[in-house]
């Protein structure tokens, strides 16, 4: 036994090379570690890198499309003046009849002035013209009664874009409609603007297709500041006859822009003249060009060439350009690539040095450990292998385990038998021990994954309760979109119905004590009075249009229980399609919305909470695809959701929501109402909306939700509602 043991101890030089191989295993195990590590490196910085290029193309296009909802109020308004103008001449040539105004010779008789002593100032523009009155030809009276016919379009434009400076009406046969009014002696008409440029760009040579014109940037003083005009041509069907012109401040825009922020990079907006209308990083004070703002690596030719509202690579710099609708004016924003990698490495750099650092560290801890525990043990129990134990039992007393049992039996085949038999007896206990343990650590590992599984079902729970109130985050900018509009009708009709109220105190004023009015001031007080009591209901009725948004917008946002409530099902259908609708608004989407609702359907008792929210969700994700669908299909594409309700014969409700859009797959529509799944991008939901919705019909109301579907076709989600007898109200 010993002569066949002896031949089974390795040589030295066998021993030599598998612990030579053991270290060049280890180093080629670092060289691998880091290298994957610089792999993740440069995964992760082209991933965020990609990520953050994305990011900010989505914000450019924002802003890009919030500048069109700046500027297209503006455009409307001068295509307004345009068209009212060219239908006086086409389709009232005999309203001018109606008007009762006259006009006046200047002392000097050299040109003519409008008579303002019928008429409010506040509400009419300075006429004046060359020539003496008598002179004037009954064509040119025609055209300056549509010039006066302007006023009140004048009043309403003037009271709703706040920035505007001046409107006119400028005519060929030498006189202006000049607003708001001031004296003839500050407004007189001077022929020399027939040769301006504003006057000649929109003459019909030079502007055949009668588009509004937009001049470069100006300023008549430091303190007023930049300005730009907007004219349009006015025809009487194939015959010339002047502009319409509005004089705008620049300060929407400029404050706009410097309401933006990027830590890297510059955004400015320039017009077709190659002036540079607002910029991120200057004051605006004094006009510059593009080409003192634009880097010499970005010519501006190329930068037209780009794609529009896509971020591009130009030389060294990231470039995006974008045109608006309404104006020729292009929003550009360029940033140093060296910035945007400078940025991304700052992101991911402390976690990959990290991670590197984390992955040496344990790596020469587990080679230490491995060093200690295993190869110093195996080269000495080499050792006495191959000197058959003659050092006795001096050289393993200081082994711990299981190196120490190794020994021992090594010294137990040498010495005698029944001492190897001892030490197996020895290594049993070791081993029940060791059993006995790890049973313990099993039991202790049962317990913690069930002190985990508690904690996921909170988890989940917690999930739930914040998908059911993520649809108020979704919507509180279009809700305050929505809000905005009628305060500002209320803010706008307070301020007039509180120049009325000053105009009435002054009449009041102006009577001699114990005197009373005259028929003419009665008259005019009887006019104050009729506005300011029109003017009250419009405040009155944009005020409860606010109360009720933000009424719907609190029933939305209420946590905790839902309580059931008699309700009529249109009403709460049309209030949540207007809370799904108002986040698209600001994107520039509205869907075409179609109704057909039953009026005869009875007030029921539901949970409308939970009810409410089922309608939200829906018609929220019909907007979201409708929204995808426009984006790839372009503007030939109508979309559309339709929307129904009708009282079945068999005591129950049918609801229809249906949509025009991409469809839904039939391996998809099988699993549309499971927990946890979504065909969103990552981070866009949760992909619990459908399934809480399918709860609340099924399992809270005892309904059925079905949906059914043809791929570019449409989508139809059909909610059965049952009505109980004794929760039906009369």
């Amino acid at each position: 036994m010993n002569l066949k043991f002896w031949h089974r101890i390795p040589r030295k030089t066998e021993r030599v090379t598998f612990f030579s191989r053991f270290n060049k295993i280890v180093t080629l195990t670092y060289g691998i570690v880091i290298l994957a590590a610089f792999l993740l490196f440069d995964f992760l910085f082209q991933e965020n890198l990609e990520s953050r290029l994305n990011f900010l193309q989505i914000r450019l296009r924002e802003q890009s499309q919030a500048l069109n909802n700046i500027i297209r109020p503006r455009a409307d308004a001068i295509q307004a003046l345009q068209i009212q103008a060219s239908d006086f001449f086409t389709e009232q040539k005999d309203r001018h009849q109606k008007f009762d105004f006259k006009l006046k010779n200047n002392p000097h008789q050299d040109y003519f002035y409008l008579d303002i002593s019928n008429f409010n100032r506040r509400k009419i523009g300075s006429i004046t013209g060359v020539g003496l009155v008598e002179t004037i030809p009954k064509i040119t009276l025609q055209e300056i009664t549509m010039a006066f016919s302007l006023n009140p379009l004048f009043y309403v434009l003037k009271k709703n874009i706040k920035t505007t400076s001046s409107l006119y009406y400028v005519s060929k046969n030498g006189f202006r409609n000049q607003f708001p009014w001031r004296p003839s002696s500050e407004s007189r008409f001077e022929p020399s603007f027939l040769k301006s440029s504003v006057y000649v760009k929109n003459l019909q040579g030079n502007n055949p297709k009668r588009e509004p014109i937009w001049t470069d940037i100006y300023t008549y003083s430091p303190h007023e500041g930049l300005m730009v005009t907007c004219s349009a041509p006015v025809y009487d069907k194939m015959e010339f006859k002047g502009i319409v012109g509005i004089e705008f401040l620049l300060e929407p825009i400029i404050e706009f822009v410097n309401g933006i922020t990027y830590p890297n990079g510059r955004l400015i907006i320039i017009n077709d003249y190659g002036t540079v209308l607002a910029d991120t990083q200057s004051n605006n004070l004094i006009p510059l060009k593009v080409h003192q703002v634009l880097p010499r690596a970005i010519p501006i030719d190329a930068l037209h060439k780009l794609p529009r509202k896509t971020l591009s690579k130009i030389g060294d710099y990231w470039a995006y350009q974008a045109k608006s609708r309404y104006a020729p004016w292009t929003v550009i924003y360029f940033v140093s690539a060296w910035d945007m990698n400078i940025t991304t490495l700052k992101h991911i750099g402390p976690s990959i040095i990290f991670l590197i650092l984390f992955a040496i560290f344990i790596l020469m801890g587990a080679n230490s450990i491995i060093a200690q525990e295993f190869i110093s043990p195996a080269k000495q129990l080499v050792q006495f292998i191959s000197t058959q134990a003659i050092e006795g039992e001096q050289a393993y007393r200081k082994m711990r385990e299981p190196w120490f049992s190794w020994f021992e039996a090594v010294f137990q085949v040498f010495d005698q038998n029944r001492k190897l038999m001892q030490e197996m007896e020895k290594h049993i206990e070791d081993l029940d021990q060791k059993v006995l343990e790890r049973t313990r650590a099993l039991s202790d590992k049962n317990r913690a994954l069930s002190l985990a599984f508690n904690d996921l079902r909170k988890a989940q729970n917690q999930i739930i309760i914040q998908e059911k109130l993520a649809g108020l985050g979704a919507l509180t900018a279009g809700i305050a979109h929505e809000i905005k509009n009628p305060l500002n009708y209320v803010i706008n009709f307070a301020e007039i119905s509180r120049n009325f109220t000053e105009e009435l105190m002054n009449i009041a004023a102006s009577l001699p004590q114990g005197k009373s009015l005259t028929l003419e001031q009665r008259q005019e007080v009887k006019t104050i009075l009729t506005d300011l009591i029109e003017n009250m209901k419009r405040i009155e009725e944009h005020g409860k249009r606010a109360d009720a948004i933000v009424r719907s917008m609190l029933v939305h946002a209420r946590g905790g229980n839902d309580n059931q409530h008699l309700i009529n099902i249109n009403e709460l259908i049309d209030e949540n399609i207007t809370l799904a609708i108002t986040s698209f608004k600001q994107q520039g989407f509205i869907p075409k919305i179609t109704k057909d609702l039953d009026q005869e359907i009875p007030k029921i008792l539901v949970y409308s909470q939970g009810l409410g929210r089922v309608f939200l969700n829906i018609v929220n994700n019909a907007c979201y695809v409708l929204h995808q669908k426009r984006t790839a299909v372009g503007d030939s594409f109508t979309a559309e959701i339709y929307i129904s309700t009708k009282k079945l014969d068999d005591n129950r409700i049918e609801i229809i929501i249906r949509d025009n859009g991409s469809g839904i797959p039939d391996d998809i529509r099988k699993k549309i109402f499971d927990p946890f799944f979504t065909t969103k991008p990552a981070g866009s939901g949760t992909g619990l909306g459908l399934s809480l919705c399918h709860d609340i019909i099924t399992r809270q109301h005892h309904g059925t939700l079905t949906v059914t579907s043809e791929i570019d076709q449409f989508t139809e989600f059909v909610i059965i509602l049952p009505i109980e007898e004794q929760l039906m109200a009369g």
